[in-house]
């Protein structure tokens, strides 16, 4: 047999709080395998700073420098870059 209180003070009990998701907007590292960057691809920001081991703000810093190449295209305004556009900054070439 079970046996329930209930609050008789007439207060609402406090609804618990959910967990964050963190910044919306910011991308986080996914990881992925150099060795995918021999098959043709897409690539997100989230995997550019996984490769290069990067933040999401060093990533926009270095597009903006120039040492990160500009996406190949956009998708639903979110860049896109091909697998042989980032395969030669790490060494990996790329047939085709």
């Amino acid at each position: 047999m079970a046996i329930n209180f209930q609050d008789k003070s007439g207060e609402p009990s406090p609804t618990p709080k959910k967990p964050t998701k963190g910044k919306p907007g910011h991308a986080k590292p996914i990881p992925i395998d150099k060795s995918a960057l021999l098959k043709p691809g897409r690539l997100r920001p989230g995997h550019l700073m996984h490769l290069y081991g990067i933040s999401h703000s060093t990533l926009y810093k270095r597009r903006e420098e120039g040492s990160i190449p500009p996406p190949d295209l956009k998708e639903h305004h979110r860049p896109i870059w091909f697998t042989s556009t980032i395969a030669p900054f790490f060494g990996v070439k790329v047939d085709g």
